[in-house]
This record gives structure tokens, sequence and C-alpha cells, in this order.
């Protein structure tokens, strides 16, 4: 439960800087509308007499760019309004797979991150309780990699080190094959694939755990 609620404590604070965001943003478009009309009412003082080249560069340097348009604010209003559904959504299948204890019952696979939700028949996310306990080390692995529970794999480094060091142009996460995975699985002991597995559980809401004096 700790774990989870220090989780939605980092979603809350991602969803404040939004706000934050969106606060200033609303604010400068409020300051860009104000200057604008003042601007619009100059010109059209300016605009009863000649024309001049002076009157000419002060309207080259109105810059409408640094205003924020109408869809930037719809735009983060929208990504508020996901990021709180997801936590809801997490937050629903957490609780429900919190009163999962035997075997039989059906688990509910919690959206990650990104807004993805596995499903039983084309993901490696276990479809009951047993199937969770008895999960093997390589689809534990990509449960853990879904959920974002793993530190970066040493592929992982290795291309972040070379993408910093500008030997690689692009840096993107890919889906690993079973082969992989296990070749990967060699560098873990088994203290701490249970502890991968313990952090799976509380992440998805489960009471399921392996090894001993574990909360």
């Amino acid at each position: 439960m700790s774990s989870e609620l220090e989780e939605l404590r980092k979603q809350v604070t991602q969803l404040e800087q939004l706000v934050a965001k969106q606060t200033k943003v609303l604010s400068k478009t409020g300051q860009s509308v104000l200057e604008l009309q003042v601007s619009n009412q100059k010109r059209d003082v300016d605009n009863f007499g000649p024309p001049t080249a002076s009157k000419t560069v002060a309207r080259d340097k109105f810059d409408s760019t640094e205003f924020a348009t109408n869809d930037d604010i719809i735009g983060l209003v929208g990504e508020l309004q996901i990021e709180l559904n997801h936590i809801e959504e997490r937050s629903i299948r957490r609780l429900v797979n919190a009163t999962k204890t035997e075997e039989k019952d059906i688990l509910a696979p919690l959206p990650n991150a990104d807004g993805d939700t596995p499903d039983f028949k084309t993901s490696f996310f276990p479809k009951t309780m047993k199937e969770f306990i008895e999960i093997d080390d390589v689809n534990l692995f990509k449960l853990a990699r879904f959920y974002e529970c793993l530190p970066p794999t040493m592929k992982e480094q290795d291309d972040l080190e070379k993408f910093l060091d500008g030997k690689l142009d692009n840096l993107h996460v890919n889906d690993f094959d079973d082969a992989t995975i296990k070749k990967e699985l060699e560098n873990y002991k088994k203290d701490q694939l249970d502890d991968i597995f313990n952090e799976v559980a509380r992440y998805i809401g489960l009471r399921s755990r392996r090894g001993d004096d574990i909360w």
C-alpha cells in the first residue's frame, strides 16, 4: 500500500506541474491579449496620419507566435484529463485486485504509465491469481518492464551511452524477444527476482509475496 501511495503522490506531483504550466499559459495568454488590444488601439491611432518608416518597424516587431492559442490550452486540459483518468482507472483496478485471494480469481489488468492496458489473450498479463503466483521469470520480466518496475537493462544502458556519445542517432525502447530476456535474466539472482515479483504485486494491488518478512 505504501508503494501505491508513493506512486499516486508522484502522479499527483506531475499533475500539479501540468496545472502550473496550464495556469502560466492562461496568464500569458491573458496578458498577450491585453497587449494586443493596446497595440491595435495604438495602431488605429497611428493610421490617422500618413505611413512612416517608424510605423512599419513597430509593426514588424509584433510576433504573434508568442501567444498561447486555444489549441495550446485545449491540449493541456486534454493531457490533464487523460492523466486523471489513468490515475482513477489504476486506483479502481488496484482496489479490485486487493480483494483477490483465491487461485481461480480473475485479475484486473492495470494501464501502465502510457495508458496502455494489457489483455489476457495477446499479452503476458496473468489471468488468474494462480497464474500470477506461478508466473515464470520471462513473463515476470515482461510484466515488470511493462509497468516500469525494472531499472534499465544492460542493453538500454549501453544504447544510452552510445546516444550520449553521438554514436547512435535515435534512442528508442524495443520489445525484447524471449531469447534476449533469458540472456538478461542471467544478471539477476533469485532474491532479486523475488524483489521484482513483490514490486509488481504491489503495483497491481495483489497481496501475494515471495520471500520472508516482506511487506
